[in-house]
C-alpha cells in the first residue's frame, strides 16, 4: 500500500468543533497516513501549549483506528498576522518540499480546508504549481455551513462527543479530493512539446526534468531515446525505446540501419534549414551509399577486394590502383575519370563514383543510365557545397545552397533518399512510414505526455 503523508495547516475548527472532527483530524480518520506536518503559528503554538489538543485528539484518534502517525510540528511562532498571503508562499513551498524529500516514495495530502483564507489560497496555487504530484484534499463541515472553533477546549470532552467516532449513526466522509492539472506542468509541457516538434529533444528533457515525477517513466524513455537517436548513438537510443516498450528503428540490418538513421537525421537538418550541418553530412553518407549501391547492385565488395587499410590504427581504407589493375578496363575508367593517372586515394564518393560510371554506363554489366546519372550530380554537389561551407565561417542560406549546387537541399534530400531506396528496396516495406519515422515518433511522445 502506498505510504502517505499529510500537510496540514491548523484553525480555530481544529482539531474539531460541534461535536465532529476540524478538517485535519476528518482528514487523518479517513486517509490514515504514516506522518502529519503540522504547520503553527503563533495563536496555534499557545493553544496547543495550552491543553496539547491537537496532539492528544491525533494519538485517541490513532488509538481508536488502529493505525500509526508520526506527529511533526512545524512551529513558527513569529508568525502572529496570518492574514498575509505573500507570507505563507514561500515558507509552504519549502516545507512541501522538504516533505516530498524526506518520503519521496510517499502520497503527500495536502489539507486545503483549514486556517486562514490565505493559508488556504496558497496551500491551493501550491498543488497548482508544485514540480511533484500531490493530493490536495477539501473537508465540507458537517452542516456544510461555518464551523467556527471557540478557544476553550476540553480534550476529553470533546473527544467523548465526537460523533464522527460513531460511522453507525451514518456519518459521511466529508472529504473530497479536489481535482486539477498541475499548471507548472502545463506550462512546461507546452515548452517541451514545441521542442519536441521542432526535433529538439535534449531542450524538451531538460525542459521536463523540473516537473518529470508528472510524466510518465515511458514518455521520459522515449524521450531520451530520441536524444540518443538523434546523436546517432543508437544502440542507448534502442536500450530507452526498449525501456518505453517502443518500436524505435523501422530499418533493422545493421550497417544499412545506421545508414538509414544517419540520412533521416540528414533529413531533419534539411527540413530546419540547418544547412551548415546538412552540408557537412552529405559526404559522409554519399560515400556510405556510394559503396552500398556497388555490394548490393554491382556485388563488388570494394573494401575486400579493392582497398588496402592505413593510418595509426588501420582503421582508413585507401582504394589501390594495384588492385584496380587487376581490371584494366576498369582501372583505364579511373585513369579517364581523373585529370592525371588514378593514384591511391580515400575510400570515398568521389573514389567510388568512377566504379559506379564503370558498372552502371553503357555497356557496363549493370547499365543503368538514371543512376549515372544521379551519382555525377550528387558527388558535383557534394564537391561544389563542401568546398564552399569549409572556408566560411557564416551560416549556409537555402539562397546560397542552391546557387551553388544547382539544386535546392530539398532536391539532394530527395536525391539521397532515392538512392538508398535503389539500393535496398528490401528494408524499406513502408516507404511512407519509414521517412516520417522521426515526425511519427514525435507526436507518440507528445501523446503520452497529454
Amino acid at each position: 500500500m502506498l505510504k502517505r503523508v499529510l500537510f496540514s495547516t491548523l484553525g480555530m475548527t481544529d482539531p474539531m468543533k460541534n461535536d465532529f472532527d476540524g478538517p485535519m483530524l476528518h482528514i487523518l480518520r479517513h486517509y490514515r497516513p504514516q506522518k502529519v506536518y503540522l504547520f503553527m503559528t503563533k495563536r496555534v503554538c499557545e493553544l496547543a501549549e495550552q491543553d496539547n489538543r491537537y496532539r492528544l485528539q491525533i494519538e485517541y484518534l490513532c488509538k481508536q483506528e488502529n493505525f500509526n502517525c508520526e506527529i511533526i510540528e512545524l512551529r513558527y511562532e513569529n508568525i502572529d498576522k496570518p492574514q498575509q498571503f505573500d507570507l505563507f508562499y514561500p515558507l509552504f513551498e519549502k516545507e512541501l518540499i522538504k516533505i516530498h524529500q524526506e518520503n519521496p516514495s510517499s502520497q503527500l495530502l495536502i489539507n486545503l480546508s483549514s486556517g486562514t483564507p490565505q493559508m488556504k489560497s496558497t496551500c491551493h496555487l501550491l498543488a497548482l504549481t508544485l514540480g511533484f504530484p500531490v493530493v490536495p484534499i477539501q473537508v465540507t463541515t458537517p452542516n456544510e455551513q461555518e464551523n467556527y472553533g471557540m478557544p476553550i477546549f476540553d480534550v476529553d470532552l470533546h473527544w467523548k462527543n465526537n460523533l464522527d467516532n460513531h460511522p453507525d449513526m451514518g456519518i459521511k466522509n466529508r472529504c473530497t479530493v479536489v481535482e486539477f492539472t498541475n499548471l507548472r506542468y502545463l506550462f512546461l509541457r507546452e515548452a517541451a512539446i514545441n521542442y519536441i516538434r521542432a526535433f529538439e529533444y535534449k531542450a524538451a528533457f531538460t525542459v521536463l526534468q523540473p516537473v518529470r515525477e508528472f510524466v510518465s517513466a515511458s514518455a521520459l524513455h522515449l524521450l531520451q531515446a530520441a536524444v540518443y537517436r538523434k546523436n546517432m548513438e543508437l544502440s542507448a537510443a534502442e536500450k530507452e525505446a526498449r525501456l518505453a516498450g517502443y518500436d524505435l528503428f523501422p530499418v533493422k540490418s545493421g550497417d544499412v540501419e545506421e545508414l538509414f538513421e544517419y540520412l533521416l537525421v540528414l533529413q531533419i537538418q534539411q527540413q530546419t534549414g540547418d544547412l551548415m550541418n546538412f552540408v557537412r553530412g552529405i559526404s559522409p553518407a554519399l560515400s556510405k551509399l556510394f559503396e552500398g549501391f556497388l555490394e548490393e547492385k554491382c556485388r563488388r565488395k570494394v573494401k575486400t577486394d579493392y582497398c588496402y587499410r592505413s593510418g595509426r590504427n588501420r582503421d582508413i581504407y585507401k582504394i589501390s590502383r594495384e588492385k584496380l589493375a587487376r581490371e584494366p578496363a576498369l582501372l583505364a575508367c579511373y585513369d579517364r575519370c581523373f585529370e592525371s593517372q588514378y593514384q591511391d586515394s580515400f575510400l570515398a564518393c568521389s573514389s567510388l563514383l568512377p566504379m559506379i560510371i564503370f558498372d552502371c554506363g553503357a555497356g557496363g554489366a549493370y547499365a543503368d543510365p538514371e543512376v549515372v546519372e544521379r551519382a555525377e550530380k550528387l558527388r558535383a554537389v557534394e564537391e561544389e557545397i563542401r568546398n564552399t561551407a569549409a572556408h566560411t565561417i557564416t551560416a549556409v542560406t537555402e539562397k546560397q545552397f542552391t546557387k551553388i549546387a544547382g539544386l535546392s537541399s530539398k532536391q539532394v534530400m530527395e536525391m539521397l533518399v532515392w538512392f538508398f531506396e535503389k539500393t535496398y528496396p528490401q528494408h524499406i516495406p513502408n516507404r511512407s512510414k519509414c521517412w516520417e519515422s522521426y515526425k511519427i515518433m514525435n507526436e507518440d511522445i507528445i501523446r503520452q505526455l497529454k
